[in-house]
């Protein structure tokens, strides 16, 4: 499936689209023990969708396409990221810098946590989750198993994790949301949204600081010994992601193709050529450990990711599904696009996806459908960019304030929270907070238009 995908880009006549296709189907039939209640309501709502545009539209066939290009898409790329997270999670390097974020004092652990785990995302995607709260779990628990703050301390390095990951999409190369997005509304500037996602990160995790030190301002600290940064595992880290970039680059200027398809054909590279790099200094049995290496994470990690790719691949049609049945200039207007102060929509996309996934419809669900939509405007009343870094705020927004979000899910699966404890109990003034920084960020960059 994912080679199809990855070849359906360079061959006319759409042969390879519709061999993608059919393999998309044999992954999700022979997923079918695997997948819960989240994955068969999607695949539902998928089907019921698929025969409204049979019904409806006179080109079924093109729309029925597009949505499964669109989820074959979604699925390929979640799993060739698979391949770099498995990878990373075997580097000791990797490792290292993960115990080295957990171990700071309080005063800089938050920031810390928030921005490592946001960088660590551009290679780990959500794998970030799995790394790093076991660390923060084990090291809280086992540096002084009695104390009493235990549970404070364990909460306030989880929160600032789960606060990294979600808002590290603003400006992370390899982030989903621009990845999907870059795809369905053209000229967007790249360049101009990292930038403005950084900068807006950068003052959410000073939010989030703030509001942590506020909030357990009553306690009492006590000494703790700074731990010594490790340079070389951080070195190798660098070495990684900026290799991981180079090669992105290289491969979309030599097809002449977007980063995103770049990204998805590095990481298979990317994954054997760091396997081999993690065998260094030994001298016996290397070439036999990268095959058992290889072995591990083909075929018997990948299939772990099934469940989420098969929620990505219904997202991804679903959006495009609806958009299809949505006439784009007449959701343009009901919603007042044309009509509305810029920043006072560009506000509200962040509401409206926060609102769906409370509704169970994934953020990349709707994603998919504003990005479909829009992308199919004659022309954009508002900057394409703007709107994209629009929708990913939402996105983001929904990561740390929705209990049914994919990332908050997983975080609640590895450290045995519940889900509205870490959306509700641990985050709705932190989230609060954002949302107004959210506004004002538009009204600004807009000029109150």
């Amino acid at each position: 499936m994912m080679v199809s995908v990855l070849i359906a880009r360079h061959t006319p006549g759409g042969v390879f689209d519709f061999i993608s296709f059919g393999a998309m189907l044999c992954v999700i039939v022979c997923s079918i023990r695997k997948i819960g209640l989240r994955e068969i309501y999607l695949l539902f709502v998928s089907v019921i969708l698929a025969a409204l545009i049979f019904l409806r539209l006179d080109t079924a066939a093109d729309a029925i396409q597009s949505g499964l290009r669109q989820g074959a898409f979604l699925m390929a790329f979640i799993l060739l990221l698979t391949f770099l997270y498995e990878t990373a999670l075997k580097s000791p390097s990797i490792t290292a810098c993960g115990q080295f974020m957990t171990r700071q004092p309080p005063g800089r652990r938050f920031v810390s946590l928030f921005f490592g785990s946001s960088v660590m995302s551009v290679l780990f995607n959500l794998g970030v989750i799995s790394l790093l709260t076991p660390l923060i779990q084990s090291g809280v628990r086992a540096s002084n198993p009695t104390d009493s703050l235990n549970s404070i301390r364990e909460r306030r390095q989880l929160v600032a994790v789960q606060r990294g990951v979600a808002w590290g999409i603003l400006w992370s190369p390899t982030a989903l949301a621009p990845l999907t997005l870059l795809d369905l509304i053209p000229e967007i500037d790249r360049i101009r949204w990292i930038s403005l996602g950084f900068a807006m990160a950068f003052v959410v995790m000073c939010i989030g600081w703030l509001e942590d030190r506020l909030r357990f301002r009553s306690l009492k600290r006590r000494p703790q010994k700074i731990a010594s940064p490790p340079l070389r595992a951080i070195g190798f880290f660098m070495a990684a992601f900026c290799w991981l970039l180079l090669l992105a680059v290289l491969i979309s200027e030599l097809f002449d193709e977007s980063i995103v398809y770049g990204l998805m054909l590095s990481c298979p590279i990317m994954m054997v050529g760091w396997l081999i790099a993690q065998q260094s200094g030994v001298r016996e049995n290397a070439a036999s450990n990268v095959v058992q290496s290889l072995k591990e994470i083909v075929f018997d990690k990948l299939p772990q990711t099934l469940a989420v790719s098969i929620t990505l691949a219904c997202a991804g049609f679903i959006g495009r599904a609806v958009a299809a049945l949505v006439p784009a200039e007449q959701f343009a207007d009901l919603v007042g696009m044309n009509s509305m102060p810029h920043f006072v929509f560009l506000s509200l996309i962040p509401l409206a996806i926060l609102g769906a996934s409370w509704m169970a419809l994934s953020p990349i669900v709707a994603a998919v459908f504003l990005g479909s939509v829009f992308g199919g405007l004659a022309s954009l009343p508002i900057d394409p960019t703007l709107l994209a870094l629009s929708i990913s705020s939402g996105w983001a927004l929904a990561m740390t304030a929705s209990p049914i979000v994919t990332l908050v899910l997983l975080m609640a699966r590895m450290s045995g929270y519940s889900g509205t404890t870490l959306a509700f109990s641990w985050n709705t003034a932190f989230s609060t907070a954002c949302y107004g920084f959210i506004v004002l960020s538009f009204w600004f960059l807009t000029a109150g238009r």
